[in-house]
């Protein structure tokens, strides 16, 4: 079937595309696919690899990519690797740029065009979000700030009903800030993060030892340790399911999650005053209306010790 310019060719083994998008599934076959067609469809001219990584399925999920996407590179694992399964992707990447996309998100018409270009054209971005929707339309909260200490125990049941519409709470998810201007942000949700090879290369890969939860803030902490920006790019438009893991305050999942944040919080202790300095002036260039990230290339932070 001839292509149009809209849909051009796959690169070919000696082509280096322009985004390799890296996707991880556990047991959500129809989840993936439906993630996976997004990605055909709207990938709007740019030349595009995809790996799916199958974190340990039994539903068939391997078997029913290949079969519809047979393009797709497919990792098969034996077990559920959490979120640092993605690094069997990152490892095959060949692409300028490489996405994080969750198996509950979808791409919009013009959201990966717009998410490159933000990157091509500010030399000194090293991560992108996009602005993302729930599926019925409505605005999901995807910027934030350095997480509280506290953060697990205020938005887990029963403290999440007197606390989730607190200050604490709220300054933290950015919820009181305009969510439709390109702005430096400390950290964007991992259900769609586009970022330059060259970040990537420099930050390493995801940190084993969290197996999900604070993963999208210590993987924007660590492109920012390397001296890049993250911007959020609300001109592309990704929705989101948000599916949760678990909604029981005392279970395995929990007990991972609470573990993994604390183990985050224990990696960035050293780097908590700075990086929350930096914060403070990326909303201090929100207020002034500062229009573009600029180019901080030879303005980067110096980190005062690594803490990776």
């Amino acid at each position: 079937m001839a292509r149009d310019a809209a849909h051009p060719p796959r690169p070919t083994p000696s082509e280096a595309p322009d985004v390799t998008v890296i996707v991880i599934a556990a047991d959500v076959r129809d989840e993936v696919l439906a993630c996976l067609e997004s990605v055909e469809r709207f990938r709007g001219g740019l030349a595009v690899e995809t790996v799916l990584v199958d974190n340990g399925s039994a539903d068939g999920t391997a078997a029913a990519v290949r079969s519809r996407f047979p393009d797709v590179d497919v990792v098969v694992l034996a077990k559920n690797e959490g979120v640092p399964a993605r690094n069997h992707g990152l490892r095959r990447a060949r692409g300028r740029h490489r996405m994080f996309l969750d198996s509950d998100a979808v791409l919009t018409e013009g959201a990966l065009p717009a998410l490159v270009a933000a990157l091509d054209g500010s030399p000194g971005v090293g991560l992108v979000g996009p602005r993302l929707v729930y599926p019925d339309g409505g605005l999901q909260l995807s910027t934030r700030r350095f997480p509280p200490v506290v953060l697990p125990v205020l938005r887990r049941w029963p403290l999440a009903r007197l606390f989730e519409h607190r200050s604490v709470v709220r300054h933290h998810l950015m919820a009181e800030d305009p969510h439709d201007r390109r702005r430096r942000v400390e950290y964007v949700l991992g259900a769609c993060q586009l970022f330059r090879a060259e970040a990537q290369h420099a930050a390493g890969e995801i940190d084993r030892r969290i197996f999900f939860g604070p993963d999208d803030a210590d993987w924007c902490f660590a492109i920012r340790d390397a001296g890049f920006d993250v911007v959020f790019v609300p001109e592309a438009e990704v929705v989101h399911g948000y599916r949760r893991s678990s909604t029981k305050p005392i279970s395995r999942v929990a007990l991972r999650h609470v573990v993994a944040f604390y183990r985050f919080q224990w990696k960035w202790r050293g780097r908590r005053r700075d990086l929350r300095a930096e914060g403070r002036a990326m909303d201090a260039e929100a207020r002034e209306g500062v229009p573009e990230p600029r180019d901080r290339a030879g303005d980067r932070l110096v980190a005062q010790g690594s803490a990776r």
